[in-house]
């Protein structure tokens, strides 16, 4: 459902820009570091007739003083005895006491019709450019509380979303650990529109009635991930996940299944300072 030419492509060039603006000689930054993996998913999705897919993804974090790019939950595995960073190009704006603002840059894929029995002939949802701030705060040595907004930056109808939620930490060891999260997702008129509504021109290509939705809420999500240093550069990592739509995301036609999970194993190579 969802596109996969080129999509690489813009977060690769957003990378090389953030290398060439950063300075690797400094030395009161985090300097140089790099993952990079790969992870075997098993998921389904909420929207159209597809069932569940195996998947095989490139997982990676590469890091030149304060810009960072990373892909899937490559910045989360740094915090196997390391530290957690945003999906996509980002950097820290600044730290507070326990609270800390970044910025991202990440793709948005999009989705296309193309391949459904019944919704072909749906207009594409185009991929976009989306930017995102996030605010983290720690609650305790283990809870800790995180928010953000994305937005689509090219006017492809991408709208607003906003985030929160809480997550939970535990070390079984030095080299292994766990952590669980919950969050709830809201998306403005604009987002819930382009993601689950039916425009008048698509339900007449289609032969089914229009569907329009204002801004709500959109989708609860839970996961679990757990985490473990095979060796001094080698981690194993692993997770399961559930996301539940909600409200008028959950009533649109083009959903078939409100809940949907996914499966994760994977393994990286990661450098040490």
């Amino acid at each position: 459902m969802r596109r996969t030419h080129a999509r690489f492509l813009p977060l690769l060039l957003l990378a090389a820009t953030g290398w060439a603006v950063a300075d690797p000689s400094r030395d009161d930054g985090p300097g140089r570091e790099f993952l990079i993996g790969a992870s075997l998913e098993s998921s389904s999705g909420h929207i159209g007739d597809g069932g569940r897919s195996l998947s095989l993804k490139p997982v990676w974090h590469f890091q030149v003083g304060s810009v960072r790019v990373s892909r899937s939950r490559a910045s989360t595995l740094l915090g196997t005895g390391r530290k957690s960073g945003e999906t996509g190009v980002s950097a820290d704006i600044f730290s507070l006491d326990d609270w800390r603002l970044s910025a991202s840059l990440r793709m948005d894929n999009g989705r296309t019709f193309d391949d459904d029995p019944v919704w072909r002939g749906l207009p594409d949802i185009r991929t976009t450019l989306r930017a995102r701030v996030s605010v983290r705060r720690p609650l305790d040595e283990r809870w800790g509380w995180s928010a953000s907004f994305d937005q689509d930056l090219l006017g492809r109808d991408g709208g607003l979303r906003l985030n929160s939620g809480v997550s939970y930490v535990y070390p079984v060891s030095e080299r292994t650990r766990w952590d669980v999260g919950l969050s709830a997702t809201w998306g403005n008129a604009r987002y819930m529109q382009t993601h689950f509504g039916i425009s008048p021109t698509g339900a007449a290509a289609v032969g089914r009635a229009p569907y329009a939705l204002g801004g709500g809420w959109e989708s609860l999500h839970a996961g679990w991930n757990a985490s473990t240093a095979l060796s001094t550069h080698w981690v194993l990592f692993g997770g399961v996940g559930i996301s539940n739509l909600r409200g008028d995301a959950a009533r649109s036609p083009l959903v078939s299944r409100n809940t949907t999970s996914s499966v994760t194993l994977g393994v990286a190579y990661r450098n040490r300072r």
